[in-house]
């Protein structure tokens, strides 16, 4: 088998390319930059946006990991005039026609637990309902729909993989963000933090999806990917004690925290309308059933939260991460 690997160079594409380097599996690697992060590898630039692939990148492929997208938009003027929709449904089209005429039989579309919405209700499983919410999402919760269709009509295996959120190091999401934030003294506790959330370890996340790729594949199969639920506490804990830096001691009641947000939202200023949703999302609970997966590839996360996030903030202070 040949595995076609997209968004080789990204956080999640570079750690999947090292996973296969390191296990010998045959792969080809693509990316829009003109080389890739990781030296010595078969590789190809290729804007999937763009409907025809160059011939290396087709020949002889079986199965595809598509991971190339546009994601961690954060500012809400910019996240609705970013190309969402061009590279994250588009773009999957485009990466399917293009399997599809390359016989491959498998493709595996990297897509994201938002789909589901902003957080959860209890833990999800697969067959919960979704309500993808702002750009992001609702591009994800597309890209799905269309890759659905083009299986169903060709008869190209699918697998939807929605991913918990992503950490690990050179983060460029919300624990790499809550870092920043702690490390400059800028966080303030909301609520108690007993709410839960899924994380998962970028390297979990690239062993998961290696691991569905190169196991045959027919029909259209969905699952969640996360490590075990943790709580905020537990999140905010675990980065503090690595940076060596503490919380300010003040908590803001939750009910405080809701209230002052919402009428902060509703004041007509960019920076502060999406500020009532940001404090739900942080004191709702974001968790999944990831069972199916689980038993289906026989798979348990490897990295826990505390090395996870030891590894995160030694990368930071060693790198350091743009805001």
């Amino acid at each position: 088998m040949k595995i076609l690997i997209t968004g080789a160079n990204g956080f999640l594409g570079s750690a999947i390319v090292r996973q296969a380097l390191a296990s010998g599996a045959p792969f080809h690697a693509t990316d829009r930059h003109g080389s890739p992060a990781v030296p010595g590898i078969a590789y190809d630039a290729w804007d999937i946006t763009a409907e025809s692939a160059p011939i290396n990148v087709s020949q002889g492929v079986t199965a595809v990991i598509h991971a190339a997208g546009l994601a961690h938009v954060f500012d809400r003027g910019q996240a609705e005039e970013a190309p969402f929709h061009s590279i994250n449904v588009t773009g999957t089209v485009n990466m399917m026609n293009a399997a599809i005429a390359a016989g491959a039989n498998h493709f595996v579309l990297i897509s994201s637990v938002s789909v589901y919405g902003p957080f959860t209700e209890g833990m999800y499983n697969e067959d919960a309902p979704c309500k993808p919410d702002g750009p992001y999402a609702i591009s994800k919760y597309e890209a799905e729909a269309r890759a659905r269709e083009i299986a169903g009509r060709t008869g190209i295996g699918l697998t939807i993989l929605r991913l918990a959120t992503l950490y690990g190091e050179g983060d460029p999401g919300n624990v790499g963000r809550l870092m920043r934030s702690l490390d400059r003294g800028r966080f303030i506790w909301i609520g108690k933090g007993s709410n839960r959330k899924s994380l998962l370890h970028k390297d979990d996340a690239a062993r998961a999806c290696l691991t569905a790729a190169m196991r045959p594949a027919s029909g259209i199969n969905v699952y969640n990917v996360s490590a075990p639920p943790c709580t905020m506490r537990e999140i905010v804990d675990g980065i503090s004690e690595t940076l060596g830096k503490y919380p300010f001691p003040l908590v803001v009641p939750a009910s405080l925290g809701l209230f002052v947000s919402l009428s902060l939202s509703k004041i007509p200023n960019r920076r502060t309308s999406g500020l009532h949703q940001t404090i739900r999302k942080w004191l709702s609970e974001d968790i999944y059933d990831t069972r199916r997966f689980d038993e289906t590839y026989n798979f348990k996360t490897g990295i826990s939260l505390r090395d996870g996030l030891r590894r995160e903030v030694d990368w930071y202070r060693n790198n350091g991460i743009a805001d």
